[in-house]
């Protein structure tokens, strides 16, 4: 099922949705993206496979059939609410969990990225199971968009560097796709932060160099760096000031294996006060270049 021409070079998203809010948000969301960054989306229904141990009481029969005509039901309702002008495609997939068939349909089509909506609660980025699932094992960028209106196009850049291990790669990352969408880059340095908690003074000259070096090679993007002010993350976050239209590029935890993410503490404590969608990248597999 498709809407408009399929064009073989243009990146593609894989986005999940499941018929509730939280799908829902991941299509208007990923809507947006796609209008904004010139990408394909794939939208995905994964039907999880019949587990022997979990039978239905009292019995009621297969419902396998009832199943698969909701979930093409919802492959539909995702195509009409997308609407026109964006590359959309629906697939609906059988897995054995959530998470596992995205990153199925992920590493099939070569997605550049899985965008899933937020769990529901007091944190507009609020991690839930699958989200949670996908941030553990994900091989490609995260997309995790929070539960508040839409905005009509991404038109800002964030990247939250720290003196943690990493930070040259989220930055060089965040650098090149800024200047191929023409998007400013806005830095957001925590360094004050990792300052208070008793970060080396090399490692926060490193930080420092750092940004100085996205900002000499900024011909090609806008680049300005924000310092995030405050003794704690919430501190820091909450004294930038986000655009609407903006969207955050995290890097993954020192801990994750190669070229997969993995939301370290830092990151979890930003998406508990971030207002825009966050892009949690992969770790480089070490040996790689940045």
């Amino acid at each position: 099922m498709s809407t408009d021409g399929s064009d073989g070079d243009r990146p593609r998203y894989v986005v999940a949705y499941d018929g509730g809010d939280r799908g829902r948000d991941a299509l208007r969301w990923s809507a947006v993206l796609a209008r904004s960054l010139d990408v394909g989306l794939d939208v995905v229904v994964v039907v999880r496979s019949d587990d022997p141990f979990s039978g239905a009481y009292p019995p009621v029969g297969d419902v396998t059939g009832v199943i698969a005509e909701q979930a093409r039901g919802w492959a539909d309702e995702a195509l009409a609410a997308i609407g026109p002008g964006v590359d959309v495609r629906a697939d609906v997939r059988t897995a054995g969990s959530v998470a596992e068939g995205l990153l199925d349909a992920a590493t099939q089509t070569g997605a550049a990225a899985v965008v899933v909506g937020a769990d529901g609660g007091v944190n507009p980025l609020g991690v839930g199971s699958i989200a949670r699932a996908l941030l553990h094992a994900s091989p490609v960028p995260v997309v995790l968009v929070p539960r508040r209106e839409t905005p009509e196009r991404v038109d800002h850049l964030y990247v939250a560097v720290g003196t943690r291990p990493g930070a040259a790669a989220v930055l060089t990352e965040a650098w090149q796709a800024a200047s191929r969408t023409g998007l400013p880059l806005h830095v957001v340095n925590l360094v004050d932060v990792d300052e208070s908690s008793g970060a080396d003074q090399d490692a926060t000259a490193r930080v420092q160099a750092l940004v100085q070096d996205v900002r000499t090679r900024s011909a090609a993007a806008q680049v300005s760096v924000e310092m995030g002010r405050g003794r704690t993350v919430a501190e820091a976050v909450g004294s930038i000031d986000w655009a609407a239209g903006g969207l955050l590029v995290l890097g993954s935890s020192r801990l994750a294996a190669g070229r997969q993410t993995f939301l370290g503490p830092t990151a979890a404590r930003i998406l508990r006060h971030v207002p825009v969608p966050v892009v949690v990248v992969p770790r480089e597999a070490p040996g790689s270049r940045s």
